[in-house]
């Protein structure tokens, strides 16, 4: 808006703010501190038997249902279905000194939880068989 001029051939500035400054990319404003959180593939929940299970053992965001904070969560490995199968297999064909132990070893053979790390409440499982027991 142009100076307006008043009778003193003095120059009064309007008080109305300046437009808001959007960065690039953005299409609103934005609180101070708060930046977007970007994944590539997000997490598909799905409704298990008792609690929710998530098809991934890698830690994701979400908000968490007990304490209300945004939050990754923190995972857990333990034995679980497929480990007691290739310990019984493992067993079973002649592993017997202790070789049969070893899917207790190894974290990528295990059932991983999912939880909070503020509240340390269970939020999720992975189960690695995908059997809903």
């Amino acid at each position: 808006m142009a100076p307006k001029e008043n009778h003193n051939h003095e120059f009064q500035q309007s008080r109305e703010p300046p437009p808001p400054y959007y960065t690039p990319g953005t299409r609103g404003p934005r609180a101070p501190g708060i930046y977007p959180v970007y994944t590539q593939i997000p997490p598909i929940i799905q409704t298990g038997l008792f609690m929710p299970r998530v098809t991934t053992s890698m830690p994701v965001q979400t908000v968490c249902p007990y304490c209300g904070n945004h939050i990754t969560t923190v995972t857990t490995p333990f034995p679980g279905l497929l480990t007691w199968l290739l310990c019984s297999g493992l067993f079973v064909f002649g592993c017997v000194l202790g070789c049969c132990l070893l899917p207790f070893c190894m974290q990528s053979l295990m059932d991983v939880t999912h939880s909070c790390p503020v509240c340390h409440h269970e939020l999720f499982y992975y189960r690695r068989l995908g059997l809903g027991l």
